[in-house]
């Protein structure tokens, strides 16, 4: 797998095989940072995704995770060593089969779900726990989180009460609310004591398991509908011709008439000439 360890702003990248390994500033770890305490995490890589553990809090993306408690990290993450140190996961090694990026490394950690990753329908991505890599889709206007049978994000985590919290759908903003829980529910390792609203990308804490909430996939707007071309304008010949065909039939030109009236009076003219 893919690494780029990040010092002050300097970026290396280095390479892992699969299987556990040591990293920290001690001379037993596998991957040695100076400055770094000795065993501060234990990567496990196999079959294309990566779990970090470590013995201190550490964070991922910004966000805490306790010590002692397995952690999900997805390409693109970084994890957190200590304020001026960060490491970025890349993605599986070159020569793997699998395809690197998020939405491939979950499709092959789903297990109930056949559907692809990509809905209009918001969701949780479960990160830690015995629901790891599962995907809940947030379709009801209400959906309760909790141990219970009941609930409709079922987590199988002692530590989550059998109504932990819920997560609550209002014009078009999803809100999180604790269900007066024991252990209290983190977002994004605050404690939610109001009703924060979600945004992508948040992290939930409920006992040992983290949810990552993904917003639903906005609609594509419809198109425009075509604008209509101008009539293009007729030559002038063909607009007279039109012309002389919209004309009534029987109908005289004003010269035919004077042409007419002359005759007339030229027949008069005659007429009183010989009777003279």
């Amino acid at each position: 797998m893919n690494f780029e360890f990040e010092h002050l702003g300097t970026p290396t990248p280095f390479e892992l095989s699969e299987g556990e390994h040591l990293l920290g500033g001690g001379a037993d770890d596998q991957v040695r940072l100076d400055g770094l305490p000795p065993g501060l995490l234990t990567l496990r890589i196999g079959e294309g995704r990566l779990m970090v553990e470590a013995r201190h809090p550490f964070t991922v993306e910004g966000v805490l995770v306790p010590p002692g408690v397995p952690r999900l990290v997805l390409p693109g993450e970084v994890v957190g060593l200590s304020e001026d140190m960060s490491l970025r996961v890349r993605g599986p090694a070159r020569g793997t089969e699998r395809q690197v990026g998020t939405v491939a490394v979950l499709k092959h950690l789903l297990v109930d779900l056949d559907a692809p990753l990509l809905s209009r329908a918001a969701s949780l991505q479960c990160l830690t726990g015995a629901e790891m890599g599962r995907t809940f889709a947030l379709a009801e206007a209400v959906t309760e989180l909790g141990r219970g049978q009941g609930a409709a994000v079922r987590l199988r985590d002692r530590a989550v009460s059998r109504s932990h919290a819920r997560i609550r759908y209002e014009e078009g903003t999803f809100f999180l609310e604790d269900q007066d829980s024991p252990n209290g529910v983190f977002l994004n390792g605050q404690r939610v004591d109001a009703s924060p609203a979600l945004q992508e990308g948040d992290i939930i804490e409920l006992g040992r398991t983290l949810l990552r909430f993904q917003a639903p996939v906005a609609e594509p707007p419809e198109p425009p509908p075509p604008a209509l071309e101008p009539t293009p304008e007729p030559p002038a010949s063909t607009a007279l011709e039109n012309d002389a065909r919209e004309r009534p039939q029987g109908r005289w030109e004003p010269w035919l008439l004077g042409l007419g009236t002359a005759l007339a009076l030229v027949g008069l003219l005659a007429t009183w000439a010989l009777a003279a």
